[in-house]
């Protein structure tokens, strides 16, 4: 569930609707994925998850693994 909406966030962010994600994915693999599009990404996520994302969170989200990872621990 998590990784789809993550898909979703990602698709729409960089406009990219054939683009699929995975847990193993990084910044350097996701064409289009840099510091703009991942301030549009921790919100986007904070919004979707209802979670709050903290400033020494941010360097987290350099791969899906790291962000599902944090939303989960967050969710709990």
């Amino acid at each position: 569930m998590i990784l789809r909406k993550l898909q979703e966030i990602f698709r729409d962010i960089l406009d990219n609707e054939e683009l699929v994600i995975k847990e193993n994915s990084t910044r350097e693999n996701i064409e289009g994925w840099d510091s703009l599009a991942t301030v549009s990404i921790i919100v986007a996520v904070s919004e979707e998850f209802n979670i709050n994302i903290g400033i020494n969170e941010v360097g987290i989200f350099k791969d899906v693994n790291s962000i599902t990872n944090l939303i989960k621990n967050k969710m709990e």
